[in-house]
């Protein structure tokens, strides 16, 4: 299998997954700030990018298994992980089957809440449908899922990859940087392949595999406070019941930041908190 990575840095292994559309350059900023201690390797995501697609439904055994072929062909005995959005839920799924590869993971707010049935928010309308998919992607496979990407899957034009960014900034409140115009510069294929990963991401249940984690772990949430009402209650929730579960020798550690989901391009501190955490865990406050 061909995989896709920009790697930067010295020191042991870093593997960074980015957010569903996005290349493994949606993570060069927290490369930067990590290349003195560990070899970064922002990695396209099966099917969305450069990386060769999981072929067949998408499980959670495949998206673990996928991920440590890439770690067999680098020869890596144990990395670190840190994922944002459907990257940590990838990660999530490694760390589930593979928890001996794993020495740290940093989960960029993923993992503390369930993917609705309806993922208006993430889909738009299409989101009204999603559970309709699903359904008829197990029944029919790779039959139903090329059909479907004659009407998702496009290559877009750099205008049109220009209207994308602004529309990006705007909904979520961001200000342009260089950070955020590389990540949307990168050439990001969506293939059959890549709405099957999609379809498999949404079918799990990432609050079960959050509790299941036995490795050090620090989940960076955003409290949508000021941003997203609906969003901001609906996390406040979330982190209460996993609160509540958590019991005093978890492995999981939590740090909740007054940002929107985009959290590692909206506040610098995000990269300081990931660096304490990975370098020097006993001296973060969370």
């Amino acid at each position: 299998m061909k995989y896709h990575a920009r790697v930067m840095g010295e020191g042991q292994p870093l593997i960074f997954l980015p957010a569903g559309g996005f290349s493994g350059v949606e993570g060069l900023n927290i490369a930067e700030s990590l290349s003195d201690h560990y070899e970064c390797h922002l990695l396209d995501l099966p099917g969305m990018g450069k990386s060769d697609g999981i072929k067949g439904k998408v499980t959670l055994r495949k998206m673990a298994d996928w991920l440590k072929g890439y770690i067999d062909q680098n020869q890596f005995e144990k990395v670190t992980l840190v994922g944002h959005s459907m990257g940590g839920g990838i990660g999530l799924c490694f760390a589930t089957v593979y928890p001996n590869k794993i020495n740290k993971i940093v989960l960029l707010d993923q993992g503390h809440k369930r993917i609705p049935r309806f993922p208006v928010g993430d889909l738009g309308v299409m989101g009204y449908i999603t559970p309709l998919i699903s359904g008829l992607e197990a029944l029919f496979g790779d039959r139903f899922v090329k059909i479907l990407a004659r009407f998702w899957v496009s290559d877009a034009s750099d205008e049109e990859k220009e209207k994308q960014l602004k529309y990006f900034c705007e909904k979520v409140g961001l200000k342009e940087n260089d950070y955020i115009r590389k990540a949307f510069a990168e050439d990001v294929k969506f293939t059959p392949e890549g709405l099957r990963l999609m379809i498999g991401y949404y079918r799990l249940n990432l609050p079960r595999l959050l509790a299941q984690l036995t490795v050090p772990t620090l989940l960076i949430y955003a409290t949508f406070t000021n941003h997203d009402q609906k969003e901001s209650q609906r996390t406040a929730k979330a982190i209460e019941k996993l609160k509540r579960n958590l019991t005093s020798d978890s492995p999981l550690m939590l740090h909740g930041m007054n940002s929107h989901h985009y959290l590692h391009w909206a506040d610098l501190d995000c990269l300081e908190i990931i660096k304490k955490f990975l370098l020097d865990s006993e001296s973060l406050v969370i």
